[in-house]
């Protein structure tokens, strides 16, 4: 006679008798904990407000500085290769696109090791050493005259920031509800438009006061790298002290504000996390469609990704501009980036429709991209700006990672796998931009539009099968009636999106 499985609800209610809610369990959620130690009461909407407010007010500066700077020291790289780096290291033939390739291959070999550390370690502290530690790295670029001493400087810059996207998806899963998440990962996000302006303003002022002048101990390139590199060693160093770890260990929270931001999460339905490591989370992970969904995305739409880190400028100078003008025709990319970002973002939040918002933006990035393959000089440049508008649809995975992934494990492991596709689509974008096609570089441009259109359907069924779930749970607690229980506090039992059948898919 077959065994009859126990139902979603029977699984979780035995879940909650064997935790029976110990806030000291190993097995459940450090939410608890603030429960415990706070007096929660009903949540009153004004408190809530002005806790959300020093949140924002305390957390996402920080937040936005280091990844700023991380993406500014990602694309130094392309900065230094028109201020006369591949002439001081003698880079020939496809050697920049090796440099360029192999800053991933280092995130790629540490991704699944940083998931393990992070998860066991304080995050804040974590990531605040492997940003002193890229900085460090980055300042000694300036002394690589060599193509082998800058392959193996990108190598290890690329180990140390491959923790900085998976730890900013768990902490804004951390500080965050649902409805809030979106434009808060649009606005650490739109960090990269901004670094893409900085850096470019940087590297012009390098370039005309400090490259045209040929009795400089230094040149133009090595100046850039000094300068970031540093730069992000102090910031470094002052993140380790200012960011807490999570919420439990916040200075800033009294034990009332920490239980008020513990129920404010209780809407998520998976905590604030959990160091315990379960293995079967990672399973789970691993044959959940929504994390092949995301991670096609990550991987197919960074292929194109060197037309805005490593081959913006040389891109911009086969449109028909200077090297010296480049540095500034990027800038605008960054900053339609930023509006795009921080706009769509914003209009996601406000109408609850994420992927809409995302499609729309990407869209325009399609339409730009067959621009840039199709023109050239300033319909060309127009185009290159339009593809800025890409990046959102990285905003709303990493959104839909925190917000729609939940298991402190599981998430974890669908970031990382995410790292990995993203190192695997930018290890290829480099090889796209072959020595022989140069300065049009048509069969990249070509391969972006494709790729561009792609991705969009690839939004369009994550959202099909996410309300198709969502419509499967709603029949499912229908059919039950009244036989539908859930247990008090089943958000902070540190169950996954599939064990939790509370759980609700957000697009």
């Amino acid at each position: 006679m077959t065994a009859i499985a126990p139902s979603p609800v029977e699984s979780i209610s035995a879940e909650f008798e064997k935790r029976n809610l110990d806030v000291q369990s190993p097995a459940g959620d450090g939410a608890l904990q603030l429960l415990e130690a706070g007096s929660a009461s009903i949540l009153d909407p004004a408190a809530s407000r002005r806790l959300l407010r020093k949140i924002d007010l305390y957390i996402m500066p920080l937040i936005c500085i280091v990844y700023f700077l991380q993406y500014l020291d990602k694309i130094a790289i392309s900065y230094a290769s028109v201020t006369g780096m591949r002439e001081s290291a003698n880079l020939q033939g496809n050697q920049f696109n090796w440099v360029s390739s192999i800053f991933f291959f280092g995130q790629l070999a540490f991704a699944f090791p940083t998931m393990r550390v992070m998860q066991a370690f304080p995050l804040a502290k974590y990531v605040a050493v492997n940003v002193t530690i890229w900085g460090t790295i980055l300042a000694c670029m300036a002394a690589c005259k060599s193509f082998a001493s800058l392959m193996v400087c990108r190598t290890l810059l690329g180990a140390a920031e491959a923790s900085i996207v998976p730890a900013w998806v768990v902490f804004t899963s951390q500080w965050y509800r649902k409805d809030e998440q979106a434009f808060r990962v649009g606005l650490w996000f739109s960090m990269c438009g901004f670094a893409q302006m900085f850096g470019g303003y940087v590297a012009y002022g390098v370039a005309t006061h400090i490259g045209g002048d040929p009795s400089a101990s230094l040149r133009g390139w090595q100046v850039i790298f000094l300068i970031l590199g540093l730069l992000t060693v102090v910031t470094g160093i002052l993140f380790f002290f200012l960011l807490p770890d999570s919420p439990l260990t916040a200075g800033f929270l009294s034990p009332e504000e920490k239980a008020m931001h513990a129920e404010r999460l209780r809407g998520n339905g998976q905590g604030i996390g959990t160091n315990v490591f379960k293995k079967a989370q990672v399973y789970e992970a691993l044959i959940d469609p929504h994390t092949w969904l995301y991670a096609f995305w990550v991987l197919a739409a960074n292929v194109p990704n060197s037309t805005a880190t490593s081959f913006g400028n040389i891109m911009v100078t086969g449109m028909g501009f200077s090297k010296t003008e480049s540095l500034l025709l990027v800038t605008p990319m960054g900053a339609y980036e930023v509006v795009a970002l921080v706009g769509l973002t914003y209009l996601a939040m406000k109408t609850q429709r994420r992927l809409f918002w995302c499609i729309i933006g990407h869209i325009l990035a399609v339409l730009g991209a067959i621009l840039m393959a199709t023109t050239d000089k300033v319909p060309a440049l127009v185009g290159y700006y339009l593809t800025g508008g890409i990046p959102l649809g990285w905003t709303t995975i990493l959104g839909l990672t925190s917000t729609n992934v939940a298991g402190s494990t599981k998430k974890i492991t669908v970031s990382c796998v995410q790292t990995i596709a993203y190192t695997v689509g930018n290890i290829i974008s480099p090889q796209t931009f072959q020595a022989r096609d140069a300065p049009g570089y048509l069969p990249a441009k070509i391969s972006i539009c494709i790729l561009y259109f792609i991705v969009t359907l690839d939004l369009c069924l994550i959202w099909w099968v996410s309300q198709r779930e969502n419509r499967r749970r709603d029949e499912q607690k229908e059919a039950l009636g009244e036989a539908y229980v859930v247990p008090d506090n089943h958000e902070f039992l540190d169950l996954t999106d599939r064990e939790n059948p509370e759980f609700r898919y957000v697009i």
